[in-house]
């Protein structure tokens, strides 16, 4: 008996689509649009496969985000089947280049006024998705999950509802 799988839409004005790259056999790069679905919800797949976090893996302002990976595509708009190793490729680019995750832990000064910055009430917490420039965190794996870690809630760019929706 086949089962069958729960297509989860975030709720965004427009379908939300990504691009991919897929070489040529001569190595040229061509890019596709292709719209994202989750068979599971983001948020919660990405807080499983985490875990539980030791108590203070974050200290003072520092906050741990764990890097969002889109969900395998096996075909493009235009009907183009991928193999495993060109969507392997696009989705290990998120590794390196992503620019969207979720706070999986903060510090506990992580956005709390002192005498050199204040948030004015602003608030990032567990479970809020980001973006940021890939080059300010330090790269780390927690718990077999890609992550970044960043020195200073300065830089995290901005809170978004829709991790697809940046790249």
């Amino acid at each position: 008996m086949a089962k069958s799988a729960t297509v989860h839409k975030l709720k965004t004005a427009k379908p939300i689509r990504r691009k991919i790259n897929l070489r040529t056999p001569l190595g040229k790069i061509n890019r596709h649009w292709v719209e994202v679905s989750h068979e599971e919800d983001p948020k919660e797949a990405l807080l499983k496969r985490i875990g539980t976090l030791d108590k203070g893996i974050a200290d003072g302002s520092r906050i741990l985000v764990a890097i969002y990976q889109p969900p395998m595509v096996h075909k493009t708009a235009g009907g183009i089947l991928l193999t495993d190793g060109m969507s392997e490729e696009d989705r290990d680019e998120y590794v390196w280049q992503g620019k969207v995750g979720l706070i999986v832990a903060t510090g506990e000064q992580a956005y709390v006024d002192d005498d050199k910055y204040l948030f004015h009430g602003l608030k990032r917490g567990v479970g809020d998705w980001v973006w940021f420039s890939p080059s300010d965190g330090m790269a780390c794996e927690v718990n077999e999950v890609p992550c970044r870690i960043f020195d200073s809630e300065r830089f995290i760019k901005g809170k978004i509802s829709n991790p697809d929706s940046i790249w």
